[in-house]
This record gives structure tokens, C-alpha cells and sequence, in this order.
């Protein structure tokens, strides 16, 4: 398995479900969010997990942008989306597995600046390395999570 297929794993162990507070961005308008303006909030289908929603509603159609945020030593459940999904590291270590094999053992190592396109339908399933795991998610909606676990 090449890194490229490790880091889409990792990408979304994410259904994404908003969750009360979080606020879709409507693509009609410009947005600015300087940095210390992003919330995150908890993502409930992943313990340990948060999600903040830089542009767009990801449960609608149309071009949406989240980042997720998972706590240091965090186990993604393992996962498939109906859509693509474009994943980028922008702190800490993140790990991917994708296909066959979900196990930490499996997964590639992605670091800050990485870069992941996971075609859709491909099982996945990430990891966050010692230290917290920020990455940016975005395609094309809706977006939702289909859990093997489940």
C-alpha cells in the first residue's frame, strides 16, 4: 500500500454529522476566517475526534471544506464514503490505512503539508500519532460515512 492510499484512510473517520452549534457556510458568499475565528466542536461519530466547517455543508450538494482535529494516540473507526474525499496534514502525524488492511500496523505515515485523494468507496481508517492530528478534508457533498463497524 503506497502513502497516498495510508493518508486517505486517515482522512475521514468522519460521518460527517454536524453537530449542534456548528455552522455551514453558505457558497454563495466570501468567507474570511482568520484562525483564532475556527470552532471546533465534538464529532460524535469518532471519540476523540472534533470538527470545525470551513466552508460549505458537506450534507448538502456542492464543494465543502472541514477540518478535524483528533486528540494524540486517537483509533478512527474503520469507514467508507460515497464520494471522493481530498485530505490534507496541516499539524502533528497522522497515519492511514485503506483496502484489505485497517490495522495501525498497515498504515502510512502522513506529516504536516501531506497530501491524500481517496477515490470513493475505498475502506479507511486513521490514527493520530503523540501529539494532536489538525487535517483539512474537502469534495464534493454530500458527505457521509458508511461505518464497517456498524
Amino acid at each position: 500500500m503506497n502513502t497516498t492510499h495510508t493518508v486517505i484512510a486517515f482522512l475521514l473517520a468522519a460521518s460527517v454529522t454536524l453537530p449542534q452549534g456548528v455552522q455551514a457556510q453558505d457558497p454563495a458568499e466570501a468567507v474570511v476566517l482568520p484562525a483564532d475565528s475556527i470552532r471546533f466542536h465534538p464529532h460524535a461519530p469518532e471519540k476523540d475526534a472534533q470538527i470545525a466547517v470551513l466552508y460549505g455543508n458537506p450534507r448538502e450538494e456542492g464543494y465543502f471544506l472541514i477540518r478535524l482535529a483528533f486528540a494524540p494516540g486517537w483509533t478512527g473507526r474503520p469507514h467508507t464514503h460515497p464520494v471522493a474525499e481530498l485530505l490534507m496534514v496541516r499539524s502533528g502525524t497522522c497515519y492511514v490505512a485503506m483496502g484489505d488492511d485497517l490495522s495501525r500496523e498497515a498504515a502510512g505515515k502522513l506529516s504536516p503539508g501531506s497530501f491524500a485523494a481517496v477515490p470513493a468507496g475505498t475502506p479507511m481508517r486513521g490514527f493520530a500519532g503523540e501529539e494532536p492530528c489538525v487535517l483539512d478534508v474537502q469534495g464534493q457533498g454530500p458527505f457521509t460515512a458508511q461505518y464497517l463497524d456498524e
